[in-house]
């Protein structure tokens, strides 16, 4: 790993950069003339009662966001090595599908998709094949897993419909992801690889995937943390993720300035540490390929 200097210039610019901050919100805080209550905030992160300490509002929206986001990046990165494989079939079926799979996802709005999923998957297909019912006659621990993991039983189609919207939305960018990581390995060592009698499984699995790699981890990082930012859009359907919460919060207390910054310094913890996890990633990966 590469040790980082600074040098006293650096820490110079550095230290003009903080005043500078600094003396922006003095006069922000002078401007505005506002009270802050950031005692009011502790409540909705973690409080107290004869019972004990209980997770506050935020931080249960918190909990969502995070199970919301999980099960949307993998989903999505799935579907993402699918239509970003066949992409690259020369076979039409294969390849058209996915075009189109790509771009009409791409090309509508998530908002749209969230509400389209909602009514269909919630209204139809949930109420269809009774899913709710059959979640809320299972025994006392399945319905404990399933609100651990996913949501509770009254949440769980709207939980579902927000997670499948995230993941056919971001599975269309990972796919050209997917795609041009494929593209980027020479004809020749395919080409190489089906010589030596390789199937086209083979050819994939051992020649075209370990080094498409190297161009796929990258972009699809910064698609990950994109899927956390993009999960806000799911709190129009009341699911209580964090964005949800933020604006409940924001309603009864009226504290618009504190519910926004701790909303997003939850946001920033987030995307920062997934930040971190990826590039731990690739260094690893850099390595050992």
């Amino acid at each position: 790993m590469k040790k980082v200097s600074f040098k006293r210039i650096d820490i110079l610019v550095l230290s003009i950069l903080i005043l500078i901050v600094f003396y922006i919100f003095y006069r922000i805080n002078i401007y505005i003339d506002y009270h802050w209550q950031w005692h009011r905030v502790v409540d909705y992160i973690i409080n107290k009662d004869e019972k004990g300490y209980h997770f506050g509002l935020l931080s249960k929206g918190l909990f969502y966001t995070l199970k919301l986001s999980m099960w949307s990046i993998i989903f999505s990165i799935i579907l993402g090595f699918i239509f970003g494989t066949f992409r690259s079939f020369k076979r039409p079926f294969f390849r058209f599908g996915s075009l189109i799979y790509v771009e009409l996802n791409r090309n509508i709005p998530p908002l749209i998709l969230i509400f389209i999923f909602y009514f269909f998957i919630s209204d139809q297909i949930f109420t269809l094949f009774e899913v709710e019912y059959f979640i809320r006659n299972l025994g006392k621990t399945a319905r404990e897993i399933i609100t651990i993991f996913f949501a509770p039983p009254n949440l769980i189609s709207s939980f579902f419909a927000g997670v499948l919207a995230l993941s056919v939305f971001e599975s269309a960018y990972i796919a050209e992801i997917v795609k041009a990581g494929i593209e980027s390995v020479d004809v020749g060592q395919k080409e190489a690889a089906k010589a030596l009698g390789l199937s086209k499984y083979q050819i994939l699995r051992y020649v075209t995937i370990p080094q498409a790699s190297k161009v796929i981890i990258p972009p699809l990082s910064n698609q990950c943390i994109s899927t956390i930012k993009d999960s806000s859009i799911v709190s129009v359907i009341a699911i209580p993720e964090l964005t949800f919460q933020g604006m409940e919060m924001m309603s009864a207390t009226y504290l618009s300035y504190e519910t926004w910054i701790t909303v997003t310094f939850f946001y920033f913890i987030l995307t920062f540490s997934l930040s971190m996890l990826n590039k731990k990633i690739e260094r690893t990966y850099t390595l050992n390929f």
